[in-house]
């Protein structure tokens, strides 16, 4: 059985992409869309498929979204859909609600009547990039909001050997480790403690705030 539940509202370009990112995870997907054949085109990714209106609750209900833990409202184009079904999915007891909106008014109402995270993609990957650019040795930059990013980056020659308590990597670098990679084609390794030895070449990843980047600028470059 896996172990969460994932509701992906809409399935446009936004809601394809996290859908085939979860599809090899252990996670049931609950999709729908108003359009029979692009549900039909990822059915085999897809636990539960409905064609139909997100904004109608009844509909949500029988799709038991209220029983996902998470529920991404991937359409965005129009505010009183997205303001109807962050809505209904709260009103069904759905505990973390995402939405992704085209505007920051959009994002503002959503933020007032419940929504969890609203996320402006075409915005936030325009910061990510920016930093990408401004950032060299390799640090890639995914900005979660205006404060917080995760940054990956390949492990610097004076952490090699060293363990993450060894390293007070916390306090000294104001970096949470979320896991690292063999290379950077490979998937996360995620189940590390403090007491992990960092081996030579994989890559880092971390969540940290905007106003730390240069401290890992500065550690790479020792």
């Amino acid at each position: 059985m896996a172990n969460r539940t994932i509701g992906i509202l809409g399935l446009g370009i936004f809601g394809q992409s996290v859908l085939k990112t979860l599809q090899d995870q252990d996670v049931d997907i609950i999709a729908i869309d108003d359009h029979a054949d692009v549900i039909n085109q990822y059915e085999s990714m897809i636990t539960t498929g409905i064609v139909g209106d997100i904004t109608e609750l009844d509909l949500l209900d029988a799709a038991d979204i209220g029983n996902c833990d998470t529920v991404v409202i991937a359409t965005g184009e129009n505010l009183e859909s997205s303001v109807l079904a962050v809505m209904h999915c709260k009103s069904l007891g759905v505990e973390h609600v995402i939405a992704k909106v085209k505007n920051e008014v959009t994002k503002e109402v959503l933020e007032k009547i419940g929504a969890d995270l609203v996320i402006l993609p075409e915005v936030e990957a325009g910061m990510s990039l920016a930093k990408m650019i401004l950032f060299q040795h390799g640090i890639e930059v995914f900005q979660l909001d205006e404060e917080v990013v995760v940054v990956e980056f390949t492990v610097p020659a004076s952490w090699v050997g060293k363990s993450i308590r060894d390293l007070e990597i916390r306090d000294q670098y104001q970096l949470n480790i979320i896991g690292y990679r063999d290379a950077e084609d490979q998937p996360l390794r995620s189940q590390i403690g403090p007491d992990f030895i960092w081996p030579q070449g994989v890559r880092v990843m971390a969540v940290t705030d905007n106003q730390y980047l240069d401290r890992i600028q500065d550690l790479l470059e020792e």
